[in-house]
């Protein structure tokens, strides 16, 4: 594919959705261009080249992460054109079992913490840091720019992967220095799971197969929930979620509640390891 023929189609996709928010735009830009680079010379509509693309997502992601690329980025450059994607995606439980996801042991979570803050990489560090205290998707992680931390007010913003609505929560001092002292430059996806792969043969600590980014996410969700030292209620609402279960209703929007945070620092299965 020529690189007008893949700039026209770019522009195409922008223009489809140019009533959505500049995060959601900005994302949908980067999983399309990353769509196409995959599709090269092929014809990006065919079936067989999109059902091949999905199972290559499947290698890193879950299924509900993968559906959602399918149907929303990649869906709206289809849509663009006036056509449905041409494959068949297996559905997927909105209230899964939180046991069957993969997940780091806080052991090795504990691990890979330490590991960062001794390497002097700042950037680690503070983006280790954002994933470990609040479980942001790693494409949350990658939109976080210097902008969205607030020093005066002591808070972080985090907008979501799904809805583009944003997280607002306190900073907790364990981490204060990592996030106030870097300035959130942009970065890849495939540097961030860089950045994850290095760090984890660093410390010392078998990903196998699936134990990607999100796994951290999952580790939290599992360190918050243990011994039902929070309530399912409160738990969901510090990650943003309604109802329970990891892909759970979204609350438009999600409230500002520093007493909530507060409560689930004291209760914070991670924050600990960053002191």
């Amino acid at each position: 594919m020529s690189t007008a023929s893949k700039d026209k189609l770019l522009k195409e996709l922008m223009y489809k959705i140019k009533y959505r928010s500049l995060h959601t735009r900005n994302q949908y830009f980067a999983h399309v261009n990353r769509y196409l680079d995959y599709v090269g010379d092929g014809d990006w509509k065919d079936r067989v080249t999109l059902d091949l693309y999905a199972e290559k997502l499947k290698k890193k992601f879950s299924q509900d992460y993968v559906n959602y690329l399918v149907r929303g980025p990649i869906g709206a450059l289809f849509r663009a054109h006036g056509l449905i994607i041409p494959i068949v995606l297996p559905p997927v439980m909105l209230n899964a079992d939180m046991s069957e996801r993969v997940a780091f042991e806080t052991s090795e979570v504990a691990a890979m913490i330490a590991t960062a803050k001794k390497s002097g990489n700042l950037q680690l560090q503070a983006l280790l840091a954002i994933s470990t205290v609040y479980g942001p998707r790693a494409s949350e992680v990658m939109a976080m720019r210097r902008e969205h931390i607030h020093p005066k007010k002591n808070t972080i913003v985090i907008y979501t992967l799904k809805g583009g609505l944003k997280r607002e929560h306190l900073i907790p001092p364990e981490i204060e220095k990592y996030l106030f002292n870097y300035e959130f430059p942009v970065i890849s996806l495939d540097r961030l799971y860089k950045l994850l792969n290095n760090l984890a043969v660093a410390a010392g600590v078998t990903r196998g197969k699936r134990k990607s980014y999100h796994a951290i996410r999952h580790a939290l969700v599992n360190g918050l929930s243990y011994d039902g030292y929070l309530s399912d209620e409160k738990m969901f609402q510090f990650g943003g979620w309604r109802k329970g279960g990891i892909v759970g209703q979204y609350a438009k929007p999600f409230p500002f509640k520093p007493k909530l945070d507060q409560e689930i620092f004291e209760k914070h299965p991670f924050l600990k390891f960053w002191e």
